[in-house]
């Protein structure tokens, strides 16, 4: 007889089968949510890194705006000494072995100053003009005791540039050379027995002036540096204890050569941007440019990139115009005490855009400088 089955079994193997279907597409699932968890995992960071992406270059810090009226002041070293006005010149004080002419400055002249470099460019607005108002010496070589005690008067600088650099109009491009001299206090960049800035002070100040103006400038140690000793500048006789000074220049690892014109109407003769036949002690800062004159125009003989820029100055910017051949093929050093005729016609004569004004802060206050300056243009 054959023998029947269990009935109990079979209902058991149904359930195993659909038991095991059903555990296989339980653990497919797993691994498929598993995988597409993954995937969205994936998907997921790969967004999250993107947004931190973007924000970080949303985020990433930018250098702020430049901007001229930022002044630093230094801390001015003090050697304890006292000082004492000179009794040759009393405009000029001595302290710990050296020179300074004393400041005098106001408001009033520092407005017409900033009033009459505007007015140039509202007068001519397709030039770019940039100006600097260079500091002398005592701002930052007479220590803040002796201002503070009452033993010497002379008046912020730093406060009277502040002054003309706000009260430009928007179209003019003040560069401060301030806080880059601050910086190098230590060093020798004004004479101990004249009342300008050396060949060094002028580097940093023409330094400032390409920073501000997204211009490489010319490093000094790809330069000649030469010096002539002796110098004996305008203060040299304010006191006996003063030692003479040393003219430092650096010729350039490219050709130039100038021609200069005495004053306006003769002729011009060629010459080199520096001066060194001067033998005279007195004389030796017409090193630079020859020294004063109507006109001196500066060539770079191997930079032919057609830039050209006019600088109107008085003797502060003799030791200054020379560096400036590293970046203009053409530089056309303008004295306003002697040059005669029409600014604007000349810069359109000759294919000039870019004019730079620089003076030191007592010409900026000197109202006869500044009616020179009006005078031409």
């Amino acid at each position: 007889m054959k023998q029947s089955e269990n009935p109990s079994n079979a209902p058991q193997r149904k359930r195993s089968g659909r038991y095991i279907h059903l555990t296989l597409c339980l653990l497919l699932a797993a691994v498929t949510a598993l995988s597409c968890a993954g995937c969205r995992q994936s998907v997921d960071q790969a967004k999250a890194t993107e947004a931190v992406e973007v924000a970080a270059t949303v985020a990433a810090p930018t250098e702020p705006p430049y901007d001229p009226l930022n002044f630093v002041k230094p801390n001015i070293p003090d050697s304890g000494a006292e000082g004492a006005y000179s009794a040759v010149d009393s405009g000029v004080y001595v302290y710990d072995n050296m020179t300074f002419e004393l400041c005098g400055a106001s408001d009033s002249a520092a407005e017409d100053y900033a009033a009459a470099i505007s007015d140039f460019k509202k007068s001519a607005p397709e030039f770019t003009v940039y100006n600097i108002v260079a500091t002398t010496h005592a701002e930052f070589g007479l220590p803040q005791r002796l201002i503070d005690s009452g033993s010497v008067y002379s008046a912020s600088q730093l406060d009277n540039i502040k002054k003309i650099y706000s009260s430009y109009s928007q179209d003019v491009k003040p560069i401060n050379c301030y806080n880059t001299l601050g910086e190098h206090i230590n060093e020798y960049i004004y004479f101990n027995t004249d009342h300008h800035w050396t060949g060094l002070g002028a580097y940093y100040a023409y330094q400032a002036f390409c920073e501000q103006t997204n211009q490489t400038p010319l490093k000094l140690t790809d330069c000649t540096e030469n010096k002539k000793e002796g110098f004996l500048g305008s203060f040299s006789d304010c006191a006996d204890s003063l030692k003479p000074d040393t003219v430092y220049y650096w010729t350039f690892p490219y050709a130039t050569h100038a021609m200069r014109q005495e004053e306006s109407g003769m002729e011009p003769y060629e010459m080199n941007v520096y001066y060194e036949h001067i033998e005279n002690p007195s004389g030796l800062y017409s090193t630079f440019i020859c020294g004063d004159s109507s006109l001196f125009i500066e060539y770079n003989d191997d930079n032919k990139n057609g830039k050209k820029i006019a600088v109107v100055k008085e003797s502060y910017g003799n030791a200054f115009v020379p560096y400036l051949t590293y970046n203009y093929e053409e530089v056309h050093v303008i004295d306003s005490r002697y040059f005669v005729g029409s600014l604007k016609d000349y810069m359109k004569e000759n294919g000039i855009t870019e004019i730079l004004f620089i003076n030191n802060i007592m010409s900026a206050n000197n109202p006869f400088m500044v009616d020179g300056i009006r005078g031409i243009f």
